[in-house]
């Protein structure tokens, strides 16, 4: 009976020792709980919190905007017009700033269209507009663009002439025949003509080389289009021409014409005019060109 009585009390006593490891377990999962619990409530706590703001936009009542009446027939200049100018004759808000600003940082307006500048003025709004903007007393200033327009337009029509295979004789053409051939506008024809009459003719196209803005690209543009009769070349008679008149001649210098007339003093008349190149009056290549400009008999 004592023995089951101590067997009892041993069992007992390792139940009550189970019994209290398992409550020192509890306790200390307990304690890490309310640890990690605090540590949260305490980031949470003190984290800094996003401020949320409301816009006043949006609780307030969109405005509504204050009707424009357009002025029928009013004209403004939109080099000098006011803000409200520009609204008065159908400029949105937004159009009348874009001018503003544009002015500000130097721009004119020198043309009408020059309102389409404007990055909000489209071609259906200038299409409108257009009708009471006035821009007067304005020189309009080529921009870059337009320049670039003109010469190719001015390369069209060369082409253009170009390929009618007109045919110019340099020696009777007037400036209307020389305005047909590629490259020649007015100041050029103008400029052909008048060295033409002062030489009395050419003898070849690349004569044309000594007028002023006529260069190689150019001579040879017109080379396939123009005849060179030196037949109707005006000549001069030595024989009869005074030293004033005949000195006047573009190729002929004043040592040559002396030398002519010095030449004349002495034969009294000139029969052959190679006698100017055998008496080594003139050199041999001075003489290869004025021999189409003089002669000895009419």
């Amino acid at each position: 009976m004592i023995g089951i009585l101590a067997l009892v009390s041993v069992i007992h006593s390792k139940s009550m020792n189970k019994a209290n490891q398992n409550w020192v377990r509890l306790g200390k999962n307990l304690s890490t709980l309310i640890v990690v619990v605090t540590i949260a409530i305490f980031f949470y706590e003190y984290k800094p919190k996003k401020e949320f703001v409301i816009s006043k936009e949006a609780d307030s009542v969109a405005e509504v905007p204050t009707p424009v009446i357009i002025e029928e027939g009013k004209l403004i200049n939109p080099n000098t017009a006011s803000f409200e100018d520009f609204l008065s004759v159908g400029f949105s808000e937004k159009q009348a700033r874009s001018c503003l600003n544009y002015r500000n940082k130097g721009g004119v307006f020198y043309r009408k269209e020059d309102v389409l500048k404007i990055y909000s003025i489209s071609e259906e709004d200038y299409a409108i507009l257009q009708d009471h903007i006035d821009i007067p007393g304005m020189t309009h200033k080529v921009t870059k663009r337009e320049e670039f327009r003109s010469v190719k337009n001015k390369e069209k029509e060369s082409v253009a002439k170009k390929e009618k295979h007109v045919m110019v004789e340099l020696n009777a053409c007037d400036t209307t025949d020389l305005k047909q051939l590629p490259k020649i506008g007015s100041f050029r024809a103008k400029k052909i003509v008048e060295y033409r009459e002062k030489l009395g003719g050419f003898y070849s196209v690349e004569q044309l080389s000594v007028i002023y803005s006529m260069d190689s690209a150019s001579i040879k543009a017109i080379s396939p289009y123009v005849t060179v009769s030196k037949e109707m070349i005006q000549k001069i008679n030595v024989n009869t021409v005074s030293f004033k008149e005949i000195n006047k001649h573009p190729l002929i210098s004043f040592e040559q014409t002396k030398k002519i007339f010095a030449y004349k003093k002495i034969v009294g008349t000139i029969k052959n005019l190679d006698e100017l190149l055998k008496n080594n009056i003139l050199e041999e290549k001075e003489y290869n060109i004025l021999q189409f400009y003089l002669k000895t008999i009419d």
